[in-house]
């Protein structure tokens, strides 16, 4: 599938809003998401970070070294079943490793995890993040992402809202081509996990070394509804708290509409990409 080809007919053309145009209240307030959720634990997001986050325990073994790329507010150790080494670009008080993700302060072959939970959409270089992986990773070991997904819902919502945008203008297997603004860590192009992930063939073939290459195994596209209904995760909007059985209905929709016409409704992005020996 080419790039061209991957460019949605409708909201199709770049979209890339400045941040003072952003109609959400936080955006990039982390430590005001974290104190926030911590004190009330507001239902509706705690559903979506549950939704997130537990499906990843599938793929975790008590033994396992895991390191979280990016990790935000640092929601992950609520909900994943061994806490994760919490990492990110800026130095809060939950984050136990500043990193570059393009370059990262970690020794080869030392990770059986790597959590990437929509961080990667905010990325300069995506292609400079995977060879990373490929080299900080055990052979076997795995990458699991959670990713927005530019569907036709997400793109009107993103216009209405203007928190970020999109741009298909890019060549995202390009090692030397910045994807995102390097300097501005808010930065977010939410074409990114599109390009990357939606023809699997592809990306199986670009991330390779002498010895081994990344694989994606898994990948699906989930989440309509219960995303807008959490009232966001750091940037926010105002939404009432809602009992846990219309939440649980509002995500049997999803996964029935999500299935059915992806490129309208699938709001999000499930991967988990291998490391494999050629």
């Amino acid at each position: 599938m080419s790039r061209v080809e991957q460019v949605p007919f409708i909201l199709g053309k770049s979209y890339l809003p400045n941040h003072d145009e952003n109609r959400m209240g936080g955006e990039g307030d982390v430590i005001y998401a974290r104190e926030n959720f911590l004190r009330d634990r507001f239902p509706n997001l705690d559903y979506l970070l549950q939704s997130r986050y537990c499906w990843m325990n599938e793929y975790i073994n008590v033994d396992d070294v895991i390191l979280e790329i990016g990790c935000g507010a640092g929601f992950s150790s609520l909900y994943l079943k061994k806490k994760p080494i919490l990492t990110d670009a800026v130095k809060n008080k939950w984050v136990e490793k500043c990193i570059d993700a393009t370059s990262m302060d970690i020794e080869n072959e030392s990770i059986d995890i790597l959590i990437v939970q929509n961080a990667i959409h905010h990325c300069y270089s995506p292609f400079r993040f995977f060879m990373e992986a490929l080299r900080v990773l055990k052979p076997g070991g795995r990458i699991m992402i959670q990713e927005v997904n530019n569907s036709l819902l997400m793109r009107i919502i993103l216009r209405l809202m203007r928190q970020e945008g999109w741009s298909y203008d890019i060549d995202i297997f390009n090692e030397n081509e910045m994807v995102t603004d390097k300097y501005d860590l808010w930065s977010g192009n939410n074409a990114i996990p599109q390009l990357l992930f939606s023809d699997e063939k592809k990306f199986n073939t670009a991330f390779h070394c002498k010895k081994y290459r990344l694989v994606i195994e898994f990948n699906q596209l989930c989440e309509c509804f219960i995303f807008p209904l959490s009232g966001g995760v750091t940037s926010k909007i105002n939404i009432p708290q809602l009992p846990l059985e219309f939440m649980k209905f509002a995500n049997f929709i999803d996964k029935i509409i999500t299935k059915i016409w992806p490129s309208i409704f699938a709001m999000a992005r499930r991967v988990v990409i291998q490391k494999k020996t050629l």
